[in-house]
């Protein structure tokens, strides 16, 4: 009983201080033993232990001896060489396929988008997400494979990073019980993990700009679907299976609206692009006028790229569906407010691109109407830092946080 519990101490102990020299190789680039001991609270002998095994484990080196004091011996900072790990992102979305790269300083090497591509439920859409994970690699002018520690993918829907499953996209019936993690490490024959892409988004806002200046963060993924990620204490919080944020297919609506998770009335039925879409479409089919119009009328579908340059060139009828989704979304995260308490709400994905005035605005009039004054106040909303690549740049580290974490 005794070696058990000096066992699961021992593990304790190891977790805390290899967490605590990840955090600050990633926030500062190198690290001493005594931060780390004034950090973590365990002594500087302890630490030096972990520190030595991290050596050996070839996931650290000293990087310089500074001299901190006048006399006495030099200070070993310790820390890992920019170019001696890389890390590669993939993000997918509905229409569209992001792979990246980027150094363990978090600097992004090189991306590469896919406008060719449908996400689609099948072997095959798998398949070719591996081939064109290969070309990229095999692309990269000076890196070898064996430079690149990790991947990680992101998925849509309901994803357990922990067991590397996913619940919904690319759970299929004749590889029940397998792993997804385990059937792309077969094929792609590198370490993988898999995370939900909302949450790989709001750890890279995080990483990028947010450490060490807010640990309570909001995330809203507004794309094509709606998703939240959840950020506490500078953690993101998975809940008992993973699959926490999955605030789109809360029920808040009596609108008869099928949501593709099968049920009726959920929040991204009225709250999403797809939402827009839909009721761009109705309402040009009962006849108002719209730069859109032509399109509907042929019978052909209205993407998100459509959108986006309707509402930019001021067509009144986008604009107007927009800022209503905008007035919405603001509802909900008021009640969050009320709820998490947060210091800041981060707003990405595709709508996050349009003309403030038109749907940012919209937003945080809301949150500031409904949610108790005291905990809205001093809450920027703001839209996503990393643009584009902020999915495929959180993907690249979250690669790099589990890697070092040892799962």
């Amino acid at each position: 009983m005794l070696t058990l519990l000096h066992e699961k101490g021992s593990k304790t102990v190891d977790k805390a201080i290899r967490n605590c020299i990840i955090t600050k190789i990633m926030e500062n680039g190198s690290f001493t033993v005594s931060e780390i001991a004034i950090d973590s609270g365990y002594s500087t002998t302890t630490v030096a232990k972990y520190v030595s095994a991290m050596i050996k484990e070839g996931k650290i080196m000293e990087s310089e001896k500074v001299s901190l004091h006048t006399k006495g011996r030099k200070t070993v900072r310790y820390g890992i060489l920019s170019d001696s790990f890389y890390f590669l992102g993939v993000d997918m979305r509905t229409f569209e396929l992001t792979i990246g790269l980027m150094n363990f300083t978090g600097e992004k090497i090189r991306t590469e988008h896919f406008d060719d591509f449908r996400l689609d439920n099948t072997h095959d859409t798998l398949d070719l997400i591996c081939e064109r994970i290969t070309g990229f690699i095999d692309s990269l002018d000076g890196i070898s494979r064996e430079r690149i520690s990790a991947v990680n993918i992101n998925i849509p829907g309901r994803v357990n990073s922990h067991t590397g499953t996913s619940a919904t996209t690319f759970n299929f019936e004749d590889t029940a019980g397998i792993p997804l993690t385990d059937i792309l490490e077969e094929k792609l024959g590198m370490k993988v993990y898999i995370e939900n892409d909302t949450k790989a988004m709001a750890y890279g806002e995080y990483m990028a700009w947010a450490s060490g200046k807010y640990s309570n963060i909001l995330y809203v993924n507004i794309g094509w679907g709606f998703g939240l990620g959840i950020i506490i204490d500078g953690k993101l919080y998975y809940g008992k299976d993973g699959y926490s944020g999955e605030l789109g297919h809360v029920h808040m609506y009596e609108n008869n609206v099928l949501c593709h998770c099968g049920k009726k009335g959920c929040i991204e039925t009225e709250v999403s692009i797809r939402a827009i879409q839909r009721k761009l479409t109705e309402r040009i089919s009962r006849g108002e006028t719209s730069l859109l119009s032509t399109k509907v009328f042929k019978g052909e579908t209205i993407t998100v790229k459509d959108i986006l340059d309707a509402v930019e060139k001021e067509d009144a009828l986008s604009i107007e569906i927009v800022s209503e989704t905008g007035v919405r979304l603001g509802h909900i995260l008021a009640g969050l407010v009320n709820i998490f308490n947060p210091e800041a709400i981060i707003i990405g994905g595709n709508l996050a691109k349009v003309e403030p005035c038109y749907f940012l605005q919209p937003v945080e009039t809301e949150i500031r109407k409904y949610a108790l004054r005291l905990m809205c106040r001093d809450v920027p909303v703001t839209t996503s830092s990393l643009g584009d690549d902020t999915a495929v740049m959180g993907a690249c580290m979250i690669a790099r946080s589990k890697m070092l974490d040892g799962q």
